[in-house]
């Protein structure tokens, strides 16, 4: 997937006159020090070898911007700079399906295909409009499964029954923005809502999967999304963002750095020299440190991320995606039971 760490395929080699077998554990000594995506995905759809992500817009808004609870969104915030998707805005999801299949058949001709729901919040609309939604996509035969990503704050029950329905006929996964657990910092990026909010609707989804399940349903996994590096924020966040993710049974973690993006409030901040960026090192040492919290059955979709090169301002070595997956690793593997 784009936006997954690089895995680093087990390879073997062989001497062609000698029969020598060169294995690289390198896969190995990753599985021993956090549980991949990978891993994650080949569990909930055993029939394929590769999943991929395709993103949809689906033309929702978010409640921080439209002015129910706030306006102008979140301060570091400019889907531009992380969906694909809404370069098709306006096109119907019909289209949008068919045209990402196609370019991702060039690269990966038999991948499962995982539709996204990425940009803004995606259960931010009636029930009745959001079933209308999902349905659009959910008998596309290449279609293995949904992605919704959206708030806690969009998660009343009558959404949340939406989402059981949709898991009866295929894999959903929902992908809930939290960020950091810090209330003072959720105020100021104005995210519009509360650690107490997150809980609230993470507690109502986990007690509706229980239920699913205890009648035979599959139910549907939920993954969260961190931000490390926001304003104000040192290891003590970092330490209790990550024990507030460990309260509840998450299946996975999106982690990125804090991205300093043009045209966004944050943006203005920083050039004002009022927002300091975390360096490489501090950057991959709050990552390691949250990673040795996490439960070990919790997947870590990524632990990096960048923006495009003309929207960056900064940091400059969020898009070096190996030397951050080396480094946080290299922490890692030296720390191994000092936590």
């Amino acid at each position: 997937m784009g936006d997954q760490p690089q895995d680093v395929v087990y390879v073997v080699s062989v001497k062609p006159k000698e029969g020598l077998l060169l294995p690289c554990f390198y896969l190995w000594l990753m599985a021993s020090l956090y549980r991949s995506y990978r891993d994650f995905l080949q569990e909930r759809f055993p029939g394929y070898r590769q999943v991929r992500k395709v993103t949809l817009d689906a033309g929702f808004t978010c409640p921080n911007m439209d002015g129910t609870k706030a306006r102008g969104g979140c301060t570091y915030c400019d889907n531009r700079s992380f969906s694909p998707a809404l370069a098709m805005r306006g096109d119907g999801l019909s289209l949008q399906l068919d045209t990402q299949i196609l370019r991702l058949r060039t690269r990966f001709p038999h991948a499962g295909v995982l539709a996204y729901f990425q940009p803004y919040s995606n259960t931010y609309a009636p029930a009745e409009v959001l079933a209308g939604i999902f349905e659009q996509v959910l008998d596309h035969p290449d279609v293995v499964g949904i992605s919704v990503g959206t708030r806690p704050d969009c998660l009343p029950a009558d959404v949340i029954d939406v989402l059981c329905r949709v898991s009866r006929r295929k894999p959903l996964i929902l992908e809930i923005g939290l960020q950091t657990a810090n209330d003072a910092t959720l105020l100021r990026t104005n995210r519009g809502h509360s650690l107490a909010e997150f809980r609230e609707g993470v507690a109502r989804c986990v007690e509706a999967v229980a239920a699913e399940r205890g009648q035979g349903f599959p139910g549907f996994d939920l993954c969260t999304h961190l931000i490390v590096g926001l304003p104000g924020e040192g290891m003590a966040d970092f330490e209790n963002t990550a024990r507030v993710v460990s309260e509840y049974p998450f299946s996975a973690v999106k982690i990125h750095p804090l991205h300093i993006v043009k045209g966004t409030r944050m943006a203005l901040e920083w050039e004002r020299g009022n927002v300091t960026i975390l360096e490489f090192e501090a950057y991959c040492q709050a990552v390691a440190r949250m990673m040795s919290i996490f439960p070990k059955n919790l997947a870590i979709e990524r632990f990096s991320g960048d923006a495009p090169s003309d929207q960056l301002l900064a940091p400059s070595w969020c898009g070096d995606r190996n030397a951050i997956v080396t480094r946080v690793e290299e922490i890692l593997r030296g720390r191994q039971g000092e936590f």
